[in-house]
């Protein structure tokens, strides 16, 4: 009888449920692996590889490599070839490669590391040698003296469906038929399950389907295939099917058979649905429990009548009983109780609160989740965990006498205390700031137990601000508000007119900044307002400097998480706009507890600029953590940040992120950060014109939102301030006609201590005001190019077209080098090396040789200049002198430049002029332990020689290719070329050596070290910018270059020649 009563019952649960789930699913077929089967491994020895992964187990047919046997033998499928594991096994030389084995490279005992599993024979590879990480390509031994080669393989793209570094990738496309770029990038967006930018992250958990809109909350713990919404784990009570959206139907059917087939609850129980809680015991009818269950809705983490009660936190977030609310398998770390709905004592922690806290700071209780202690432990103690679990004691004896001794400590720590809030108390009212602590951006600045400010840059002047009792700062509603102690009593606004600006800041610069300081001792220094959330023990250690904090009135107030109380502090004020309040935050850079309410603030406040003005180390300290993730994704608490890409420039990078949280995953963000590079605590730019630049990129970014933008440098109060006052100026000075940073400074400091640190920094928020408003937008899209230049030659009723006066205010402007900075240069012993004696370098801006050669030291008349995304890309300098021509190799050796380009005339006729390099092959030059030999000369173009030599190091047995670039249509007595053409070539030419080969700075000569040598500096960069962001600024281009040489373009024929470069490079492409 047993088979026909299994049939029926089969019968009967299809007749009530629907089809059985499948119980299994088949792989991929064989040859196939990989998400959805897309990939085939074809080329696998022995036919089939693993449908996963789709490795060959058996290896690959002769010409392929890689797990998968997809990569050919004579492609490399990354830049550098890390991942190349072919078979090719000769150099481009043709040389044939050694056995790895047969050549020993060995330093500090470190050795030639290959990728694991890889035994390289005499392939070529990429492996991580002992010094330097890896190379920049293929390569092999040739000789057993270590002599090496570079081996030839071009670069191929990925398989289809493949990208990333090594192909190790696989896309996501929502088309099933689309093969997304090399980047990932897919045009359909993400198939159902995956989110991200490049389609690679995984819905969370509870979330499914397309974008992860959808949610499996019926699933048993949230648990759902996120692609399907299948669930994996079964059903909560209530409901069936493979997603759990069909509610059950089948309950009085469930009740009969449970108690007429003794093993239908098994049955049942192996396809996933359970009748235990449909029945009673006694298989009585209870028809007002079968009406809950079959109508009312699933409690879903709630208990009791109507689910009302909200379960506990169950050990790896189970769902309580729904009847009684009762844990199955016991409490999260931290709580306790049946309904483990109470968290631990003070002074206990972990699985079921057992264990007991160290020895934490004053006596403070730690962490219950993890036993750690929120502020550190007592001084010579081992704390962060805890020692020993709970020991019942034994004796009433025992627990008299510790509770004897514990009442008598109380009593003696509550009189303590109370005797040091009368003192405290007593003492403030007559209490005025006189101890002074200056702030030097060190970590390990005194922290005092109120909030104090120590920063004030005015030496030897008392703190002008006073402590207030608390009950005098508070409002008549209790509510704190600011303080401003004898603020009243000091001047509170300066406001200049626009028109008289340039004048003022000149006479207010005499005398040595006379003027303005007077001005910035106006300003009210220290505390100003209450902080008392920033007091807090527990707070203490999210502060970075112990006396820089947050004023309670203007602090960010995060959303507090459950069961931490004192996780609604940030160390961030808002700060108001000229136009909008709570324009800005200002921040100080995360320190590591702070990371995660860094990004919680994010996230609440909807931000999407953050803008960066400090490193994470300067002078070797640290100065903010590294809150963001250099690739890929990581996790902050509940937000998710990932990596979407990086664009590097000379002085900033701009960072672009997507952050999502668990429980909002349809609510992915982008975040872009923008990141000043070259601005030095408590300091100030050396000139305006690159944070100008970095303001116009971070202005240009305009998100379809009115957050508040985020700013922090290390403190936050001085370079976020000077930064957040540039903003409000300008905007004032297009409101007013004027400008007042006395009286901007003034409301800053109102909502945050100190903003804008020091004098320096003061002064120069005006500098930066008067050269935005002088300037103006010299920006100039692609797009626009031609009709904008074609108007700024035309005079408008006057004698001066806007392109003269755009070049006069340059004229103003242009930065000056002061005799003191080119202090070596003056040196006796370096005087007769500078060809003109007013075309000088700055100690700050010139390489320093070290390359010994007799009778040469470290100076050579030479600057750095930037191009417009690499730092110090660029060395200009002077045609060598005959007793410099040493000097010029040393400096390409000791800066690694490997391209000279050559734009003045050699007269052999000239005592001072030296030909700097051998005319006849094979013919070698000696200079100290450098040789300099001509290995090849082409004057095939026209306009260019192109000369190739050896700069060998004789001690370091070093080898290196210098290319050399002469440019001959450029006579000496012209301000400019004779054609645009010619230049545009050379430029070319240049281009392609650089992208192909080049590594380190590109040297630029002419007879003077500036005329020549400023154009193609400066065509250069404009032509980079024109091609990365699709706009063109000759102005901002020629300032930024004589920061370090101001002879630069030297005149407004050159300043001309600039647009008319871009124009004709612009109607050739």
């Amino acid at each position: 009888m047993a088979d026909p009563v299994v049939f029926l019952v089969c019968l009967i649960f299809i007749a009530f449920l629907g089809p059985l789930p499948a119980l299994c699913s088949t792989g991929c077929p064989e040859t196939f692996f990989g998400w959805k089967c897309k990939l085939q491994c074809k080329n696998c020895l022995l036919g089939a590889c693993d449908p996963v992964t789709g490795k060959c187990n058996g290896g690959c047919k002769p010409g392929y490599y890689g797990d998968h046997c997809l990569f050919e033998d004579q492609y490399k499928y990354d830049s550098r070839g890390l991942h190349y594991a072919g078979h090719v096994n000769k150099t481009k030389d043709n040389a044939v490669c050694l056995k790895w084995s047969d050549v020993k490279w060995t330093v500090n005992n470190k050795t030639i590391k290959f990728e694991p599993n890889d035994t390289p024979e005499n392939y070529c590879r990429n492996p991580e040698v002992p010094i330097g990480g890896r190379l920049s390509f293929i390569w092999c031994f040739t000789a057993l003296n270590g002599s090496l080669g570079e081996c030839s393989l071009s670069k191929k793209d990925c398989p289809d469906y493949l990208f990333g570094e090594g192909c190790k990738t696989q896309c996501h496309c929502r088309n099933d038929s689309e093969i997304c770029n090399q980047n990932g990038y897919c045009k359909s967006g993400c198939a159902e399950g995956w989110l991200g930018h490049m389609c690679q992250k995984k819905c969370g958990l509870g979330r499914f389907g397309l974008q992860c809109r959808s949610s499996c909350d019926n699933c048993l713990n949230k648990d759902c295939n996120p692609e399907t919404g299948h669930c994996r784990s079964g059903c909560i009570e209530g409901f069936m099917g493979n997603t759990c959206r069909t509610r059950k139907k089948h309950t009085v059917l469930c009740h009969f058979l449970s108690c007429k087939l003794k093993n239908f609850e098994l049955f049942l129980q192996e396809v996933s649905v359970s009748c235990k809680t449909l029945y009673s015991n006694n298989c009585s009818w209870p028809p007002l429990f079968l009406i809950n269950i079959l109508y009312a809705p699933a409690c879903r983490g709630r208990y009791g009548v109507n689910c009302l009660t909200k379960c506990g936190l169950c050990q790896d977030h189970e769902m309580c009983d729904p009847g009684t609310g009762l844990c199955p398998h016991g409490c999260q770390d931290g709580y306790t109780s049946d309904k483990c709905d109470q968290i631990c004592q003070p002074g206990y922690y972990g699985k079921d609160c057992r264990f007991k806290c160290g020895k934490c700071k004053n006596n403070s209780t730690c962490d219950a989740f993890t036993g750690k202690c929120l502020v550190g432990c007592q001084d010579g103690q081992d704390c962060p965990y805890a020692l020993a679990g709970l020991q019942a004691e034994d004796t009433n004896k025992a627990t008299v006498a510790i509770g004897t001794g514990l009442g008598i400590a109380v009593v003696v720590i509550l009189l303590f205390v109370t005797f040091c809030l009368i003192y405290r108390n007593r003492r403030q009212k007559n209490l005025s700031v006189s101890s002074k602590f200056v702030v030097n951006g060190d970590d390990t600045l005194p922290r005092e137990e109120s909030c104090h400010l120590l920063g004030d840059s005015r030496v030897g002047k008392e703190l002008p601000s006073s402590v207030m009792d608390d009950d005098e700062t508070k409002g008549p509603n209790g509510t704190t508000e600011p303080i401003y102690v004898n603020v009243n009593a000091r001047k509170q606004t300066s406001p200049v007119p626009v028109s008289d600006l340039f004048s003022y800041i000149s006479k207010n610069k005499e005398h040595s900044w006379e003027g303005f300081k007077r001005e910035f001792e106006e300003l009210p220094m220290g505390l100003l307002a209450q902080c008392e959330v920033a007091r807090k023990l527990e707070n203490k250690v999210k502060n970075r400097y112990g006396n820089i904090v947050a004023y309670d009135h203007s602090r960010v107030v995060l959303d507090p998480l459950p069961n931490e109380p004192f996780s609604d502090y940030v160390n961030a004020n808002f700060m108001d706009g000229y136009s909008k309040p709570r324009a800005y935050i200002a921040s100080q850079g995360p320190n590591k507890i702070m990371i995660r309410d860094f990004w919680r603030m994010v996230w609440q406040h909807k931000v999407s600029k953050i803008i960066m003005l400090t490193n994470l180390m300067e002078a070797c300290k640290k100065k903010c953590e590294q809150y963001w993730p250099d690739e890929g994704s990581q996790k902050y608490g509940d937000i998710t940040v990932l990596h979407v890409n990086v664009t590097k420039y000379s002085d900033f990078i701009i960072r672009t992120f997507e952050i999502s949280k668990v429980a909002e995953m349809e609510n992915n963000r982008i975040v872009k950060q923008f990141h000043f590079t070259t601005w030095s605590d408590h300091g100030a730019p050396t000139y305006p014109t690159t944070l100008l630049a970095f303001r116009r990129k971070v202005m240009n970014f305009k998100p379809e939102d009115s957050a508040p933008v985020l700013s922090h440098c290390s403190a936050g109060i001085g370079r976020t301030g000077t930064f957040i006052a540039l903003n409000y100026l300008l905007e004032q000075a297009v409101a007013e006609n004027q400008v007042d940073v006395l009286r901007c400074a003034q409301l800053m400091r109102a909502n945050r201590v100190n903003m804008i640190q020091t004098l320096e920094q003061y002064v120069f928020v005006y500098d930066a005001v008067l050269e935005a408003l002088m300037a103006g937008n010299t920006t100039i899209s692609r797009s626009s190019f031609h009709t904008v230049y074609e108007k700024m030659l035309i005079s408008d009723g006057g004698d001066t077209s806007p392109m003269e006066k755009q070049q006069n205010v340059l004229q103003l402007l242009s930065p000056t080098i002061e005799r003191e900075e080119c202090s070596t240069a003056f040196q006796e012993q370096n005087m007769a090396k500078n060809r003109f004696k007013n075309i000088l370098p700055a100690n700050r801006s010139r390489p320093y040789l070290y390359t010994p050669v007799e009778g040469c030291n470290e100076y050579i008349n030479a600057v750095y200049l930037s191009s417009y995304t690499q730092k110090d890309q660029f060395i200009v300098t002077q045609m060598p002198l005959p007793s410099t021509v040493a000097d010029f190799w040393r400096m390409l050796y000791d800066t690694s430049s490997d391209t000279i380009i050559m734009l003045n005339e050699f007269d052999r006729n000239d005592k001072t002029c030296a030909l700097y390099w051998p005319e006849e092959y094979g013919y070698t030059v000696e200079h100290g332990p450098l040789s300099v030999e001509l290995l090849s000369s082409s004057e095939s173009d026209p306009d260019v020689t192109i000369r190739i030599f050896k700069l060998s190091h004789f001690d370091k047995g070093e080898e290196r290719a210098i290319k050399q670039f002469m440019f001959k249509s450029w006579p000496d007595y012209q301000t400019v070329p004779n054609s645009i053409n010619p230049l545009l070539r050379l430029h070319r030419l240049v281009h392609d050596w650089l992208k192909q080969n080049s590594k380190g700075p590109v040297t630029v000569h002419c007879m003077n070290g500036a005329s020549k040598s400023g154009v193609f500096v400066a065509v250069s960069l404009l032509l980079e910018r024109l091609e990365l962001d699709y706009e063109v600024d000759v102005y901002q281009t020629v300032k930024q270059i004589r920061i370090n040489r101001p002879q630069l373009i030297e005149n407004l024929e050159q300043y001309k020649f600039l647009y008319q470069v871009v124009q004709e490079y612009m109607d050739q492409e």
